[in-house]
């Protein structure tokens, strides 16, 4: 592969895409109202998929995307659910990413990095997308993931076709962060939110999925805080595993100078940052979980305290350590000794 090749690739594409997904667990109840709204004959021009991040959002939409371009005529539809046949044209274009009335607005990549952001030339392809007919008179679809990684000027760059859709465009919003998209974008939108699966689903969800990858994040499961893609990032950064060393070790009382110094040492270097990140979150997560454990006791109110106290010095000295790109191992240690002093309250 060539260097301007390897610029080209985007980190994002590969088997586990959610547009290669056959299959969806735990949002049956979403995937009916979808269902049912385009069987009504009065299908919204606009749907707004809310949730945490790694729910299955992004599935969701582009199973409601294939749905109309493979039957743009809703009375000749199947109704049981958003699924395609097995070998459908339809879905092999969407899954090529070569279906010309398909249109995914997303962060684009350069030099083999995702931007920070979608700029506002890439939404500004939606207008120029709408302007035309779709092909064999049928729907034409756009889905933007996500739309919180829109700035003022980019979401403004969408906001006239949400006003005034052509006849049968769809736009699908995928949003991570309610709080941060425009209310004119919402306002435009039917809402329809995902919630957290339960560890059956997310598991299921797991298990449909090909590769080493998913299967490592099928035991990562209580960890997944209701989010198969969140499990698939923990294996693949690692960050997973070395939480479960932490918190089986922690189990056992205090936590090991041996596995306080691997914990940490995994941590610390050169492509860590993710890894870093997602074990500080599982990591002030657990501190949670035990403060509210043992408040739920009188006899251990004083250790409720101290292990609450502990997490606010814990996430301060993370978001410093960030902030300053001060030693990742000495803050991790830090942290521990801090948990340790707080369970022995």
């Amino acid at each position: 592969m060539s260097k301007q090749d390897e610029d080209e690739v985007d980190p994002r594409e590969g088997p586990l895409h959610p547009r290669h997904r056959r299959h969806i667990h735990g949002h049956e109840e979403a995937e009916r109202r979808l269902l049912d709204a385009y069987h009504s004959g009065k299908f919204h021009h606009a749907w707004l998929l809310t949730g945490p991040k790694g729910v299955g959002k992004a599935t969701l939409a582009y199973r409601l995307a294939k749905y109309p371009l493979r039957y743009p005529d809703a009375s000749s539809a199947p109704a049981d659910s958003l699924s395609l046949p097995d070998g459908d044209a339809v879905a092999a274009q969407v899954d090529a990413r070569a279906h010309p009335d398909l249109l995914v607005i997303q962060r684009e990549v350069e030099k083999g990095k995702v931007k920070a952001g979608i700029n506002v030339t890439v939404s500004r392809k939606a207008a120029s997308f709408f302007s035309k007919t779709a092909g064999a008179g049928g729907w034409r679809i756009a889905i933007v993931d996500a739309v919180e990684d829109m700035n003022i000027a980019s979401a403004n760059a969408i906001l006239k076709t949400l006003e005034e859709p052509p006849e049968n465009s769809v736009f699908i919003l995928v949003c991570n962060q309610r709080g941060r998209i425009l209310p004119t974008i919402r306002s435009r939108c039917i809402e329809l939110p995902l919630a957290p699966l339960p560890d059956e689903a997310v598991g299921a969800a797991l298990d449909s999925l090909p590769g080493d990858l998913a299967a490592a994040a099928v035991k990562l499961v209580q960890q997944a805080q209701g989010s198969p893609g969140f499990a698939l990032e923990l294996a693949e950064t690692g960050a997973g595993h070395i939480f479960s060393r932490f918190a089986q070790a922690a189990e056992r009382g205090a936590v090991d100078q041996m596995t306080r110094m691997q914990v940490a040492t995994e941590l610390y270097g050169r492509g860590t940052d993710d890894r870093f990140r997602l074990f500080c979150g599982l990591l002030e997560g657990w501190l949670v979980t035990a403060a509210r454990k043992a408040a739920a006791t009188p006899a251990t109110a004083d250790r409720a305290l101290a292990l609450a106290q502990a997490h606010g010095r814990i996430t301060h000295s993370i978001r410093e350590t960030n902030a300053l790109n001060l030693d990742r191992r000495l803050t991790v240690l830090q942290a521990f000794d801090l948990i340790d002093k707080a369970r022995r309250a």
